[in-house]
């Protein structure tokens, strides 16, 4: 109706009258959203517009951003009813913090909820259908930690799932089906017939699917030894049915309630996308077979026509899809000469091609770029060149409405309810009307401006401490950080007050969005700021801002410059993150330990190598001692050896028939022999040496002289100046010493001027994990004719390192900071070790706390012990391996 200022004021004294106890959104909030979006054409921001929005926020309603990912999204799915959008994250570099889950609201482009911290990550890059709705959309299926399915109440508040199973251990998403009520899934089960159930989550009781008697199992190749695996099932709407394409290609409708199969046919086999396309009514189905398309009845399998595909591509480039009729995709890309969209008929006749390059599908979310409307008459593609084309089609003729500009990195498209469009990217999504184009949301995620984040307190995020939801701050723009907690307090710049209506939204319900223009928004400059007037629960979450003033950091270079960085340094911050890490948690940090007593050793540094034999795992600690003072006293250091070696002499006899301590030491007991002979040889007790040696020598026999415990015992041998046995015992190997013992010998032949022992381990060695770092050796220690026969032996290219220089620290430096902290933990780590290679020990300390300890599932390169320990080697040795 046309609004006037009669209107105006008859609305809001209508507003002002209402029994807003009995307002219910589901009934009531859409209608008058609607009114409101008229009136304010006709007369901008009313006062009646304020008071709905402040009786809204009485109800609770929550500010939402829509900035947060951690990282960037790879799931989606729309609503059956088109008007909700979900998206899903795999979670960054912390395990523990999980993955994220947001519901957007179609019709204004707006996040309306927010599930937080889905441990695990959600689905897995590259599976980007991990999300389904069910038929009433109450209920959301999800695929998390690999192939969990869990259901979620899309709009409720709680985090954890109403239920969750897990029948397989792919440690990779499998196709799962939620039946139209959300109570059940057809899953992957291990211990099914036909590797396939249905689970009723609410029980977890599963009913093999298809059924099958054991004699149709020896009788039946239907069931072959993958099982009969449903790829891309699909649960009929009335709940009786189950559709699927298996491995072989073939097609079968399952009848659920008897679990039998009621037919199967062969299509051709694809295993990118989905062979099958059923019409919306579920009357018809649209495969490919030998070069033809297929139209087939849905109930019976029968074919209802054939006709030509579409294969001047290969089919599996080809996509399928129904509106009315069928739209038969073939997408832009290298392979296609004419990029098109044959529309076919319900009868199988092919009404006219479309000449239309439609974007070729990419990307982890596998959303299509071809969407047809709900109405099945027209529908709207994404172009190879960025464009959104919408077009209405029958049966004669298709004609182009109109054409919009797409977001830069969208890589699909859905039509949803209320004529709006979203087009969808990994960092991108942008809602427009597909009558006119008009852009009601448009959203760009994981910005990460330069400028300091306003939650931003002592190298920390406060943000990232509550957990009322996710972290509170978002990008502005490309250079504007802001904050908005769910109470609806803002931290923003005051000149950008204005910007935020386009970004953020009232949620009501957590289904419905409501314009935060329409009324007040408590904003305010900064942290400390805010503090000072906020109430609970936002004054605790501000409270270490109170009284605080703001400071612009201070503009300064990096890499720090050298300072007093020294290498002592370096082997404290790795013992302190060892010692964090647990000594005990694995047989990792005895190993890093035992490495780093060397190192000590080798530099003659008997306090140094104390601290660590101390630290070092009790069943193991013996052994390590025993191998220090043996380099030690090599290194010409006997009167420290001696002591240190009188300490655990004993324990090492006690503990030689011990299994516990040898079963975590590469190299076992002929090492620990070895380690204690040389010690005890190189301190001046030749028998005692003798006898610990033939102990070494029995262990090898035992282990049939395999080189991972033989180069132990040569190198004790040459360590303690046994040279003639230790080259006698070389001889007797054959065949290819392997990395885990050939790499530090060759370093240790090298480094004692002993080129040809490194040749002698060479001259049999092919294929080494480490070939690369046995040419940095070789070309480290001047031996140029050895490194080319070693690279071409090995189908290595000759790379002479360049030299290095600080821009491109600096450089990489700059570019961490543009990735979105969930996703720094791997880049920075690089850097650490690149800045290790170049020295720069004030840059190795600085980046080392930046780096996160180890989580749930044990310790990776990645974890800030192991980086420590990486950057150890590289500092003392050169490089990040192992060197005796």
């Amino acid at each position: 109706m046309k609004i006037t200022n009669k209107t105006e004021r008859a609305l809001s004294d209508a507003l002002g009258a209402q029994d807003w106890a009995a307002f219910e959104p589901v009934r009531d909030l859409p209608p008058l959203r609607a009114a409101l979006q008229e009136l304010e054409r006709a007369h901008g921001v009313t006062e009646a517009h304020r008071l709905a929005t402040k009786r809204i926020r009485e109800r609770g309603a929550l500010l939402r951003h829509p900035d947060v990912h951690r990282v960037e999204i790879s799931s989606q799915a729309l609503s059956p009813s088109g008007r909700y959008l979900a998206v899903g994250d795999f979670g960054g570099d912390d395990y523990e913090a999980g993955a994220t889950l947001q519901i957007w609201e179609v019709a204004t482009g707006r996040c309306v909820n927010v599930i937080d911290g889905i441990v695990g990550g959600i689905g897995w890059p590259g599976y980007g259908e991990t999300i389904e709705w069910s038929a009433c959309e109450t209920r959301l299926a999800v695929e998390y930690r690999a192939s969990n399915v869990g259901v979620w109440d899309p709009f409720g508040a709680g985090t954890e799932p109403i239920a969750t199973v897990r029948l397989t251990y792919n440690g990779r998403p499998d196709p799962f089906a939620l039946s139209p009520d959300g109570l059940r899934a057809y899953v992957m089960d291990e211990d099914s017939e036909t590797y396939g159930s249905i689970v009723e989550f609410s029980s977890l009781e599963t009913t093999t699917v298809p059924a099958v008697s054991d004699e149709e199992e020896e009788e039946d190749e239907d069931y072959d030894e993958e099982g009969f695996v449903l790829r891309w099932p699909v649960w009929s709407r009335d709940g009786k049915r189950l559709y699927g394409s298996l491995g072989d290609g073939r097609v079968c409708s399952i009848d659920v309630a008897s679990g039998e199969v009621s037919w199967i046919v062969q299509a051709d086999k694809n295993n990118r996308w989905p062979s099958t396309a059923w019409s919306r009514d579920e009357t018809l189905l649209a495969y490919h077979r030998d070069g033809e398309l297929v139209i087939a009845d849905a109930v019976t399998g029968r074919d209802i026509a054939s006709g030509p595909g579409y294969f001047d591509v290969s089919f599996q480039s080809v996509h399928l899809s129904w509106g009315t009729r069928l739209a038969v995709v073939v997408p832009a890309g290298h392979d296609a000469e004419r990029p098109r969209v044959g529309i076919v008929d319900r009868t199988g006749q092919c009404r006219y091609d479309l000449d239309v390059a439609v974007r070729a599908p990419g990307g982890d979310l596998e959303v299509g770029a071809w969407a047809w409307a709900p109405d099945g008459d027209r529908a709207a593609c994404l172009t190879a060149d960025g464009r959104i084309e919408v077009w209405s089609l029958d049966d004669e003729h298709a004609e182009r409405l109109r054409a919009f500009d797409a977001p830069e990195k969208a890589t699909g498209l859905h039509w949803g309810a209320d004529d709006v469009l979203v087009a969808v990217g990994p960092t991108v999504l942008r809602f427009l009307r597909a009558d006119t184009g008009e852009v009601i949301g448009d959203f760009t995620l994981l910005r990460q401006p330069v400028a300091p984040r306003p939650l931003l307190l002592d190298g920390g995020d406060i943000g990232e401490r509550i957990r009322r939801g996710p972290n509170p701050t978002f990008a502005l723009d490309e250079e504007t950080w802001a904050v908005a907690f769910p109470e609806g307090v803002v931290i923003a710049p005051p000149e950008r007050e204005g910007d935020l209506a386009s970004t953020l939204a009232w949620a009501v319900d957590r289904r419905y969005a409501w314009p935060v223009h329409w009324g007040r928004l408590d904003v305010f400059p900064d942290a400390p700021t805010a503090a000072e007037r906020v109430h609970e629960p936002l004054r605790e979450d501000l409270e270490p801002f109170r009284g605080r003033a703001v400071r612009m950091p201070e503009p300064g270079g990096w890499p720090p410059p050298p300072g007093a960085a020294t290498v002592d340094d370096v082997f404290r911050v790795f013992l302190e993150a060892v010692v964090e890490y647990g000594v005990d948690q694995s047989p990792w940090p005895g190993e890093a330990l035992h490495e780093a007593a060397l190192i000590r050793a080798r530099r003659g540094e008997p306090d140094g190598v104390r601290v660590l034999v101390k630290a070092s795992p009790e069943g193991r600690r013996p052994f390590v001692a025993a191998e220090a003072a043996m380099v030690l006293a090599a290194a010409g250091l006997p009167d420290d050896a001696r002591p240190l070696f009188a300490d655990h002499e004993t324990a090492c006899e006690a503990l030689w028939d011990e299994p516990v301590w040898y079963a975590m030491m590469w190299g076992g007991q002929a090492r620990a022999g070895a380690a204690v002979g040389g010690a005890y040889a190189a301190l001046g007790d030749r028998e005692r040496a003798n006898r610990w040696f033939e102990r070494a020598r029995e262990a090898l026999r035992e282990q049939h002289g395999g080189w991972d415990h033989r180069l132990p015992v040569v190198w004790a041998l040459l360590e303690c100046g046994r040279e003639d046995e230790a080259r006698a015992l070389l001889d007797e190997g054959t065949g290819d010493p392997g990395h885990h013992a050939g790499v530090p010998f060759v370093g240790y032949a090298l480094r004692t001027g002993r080129a040809d022992l490194a040749e002698r381990i060479l001259r049999d060695a092919k294929n080494w994990f480490d070939e690369r770092t046995v040419a940095h050796l070789l070309r480290q220690y001047g031996q140029t004719e050895l490194s080319h026969e070693w690279a071409e032996r090995n189908g290595l290219a000759i790379v002479e390192p360049g030299d290095p220089v600080d821009e491109d620290l600096a450089r990489r430096y700059a570019e961490i900071t543009r990735i979105p902290p969930a996703q720094r933990q791997g880049p920075t780590v690089d850097l650490l070790l690149q800045a290790a290679e170049r020295g720069r020990l004030s840059a190795v300390l600085d980046l080392l706390p930046k780096v996160p300890m180890p989580s749930y599932g044990g310790i990776s390169s990645y974890d800030r012990p192991y980086a420590a320990f990486s950057a150890l080697r590289i500092v003392t040795t050169g490089l990040d391996h192992e060197i005796w």
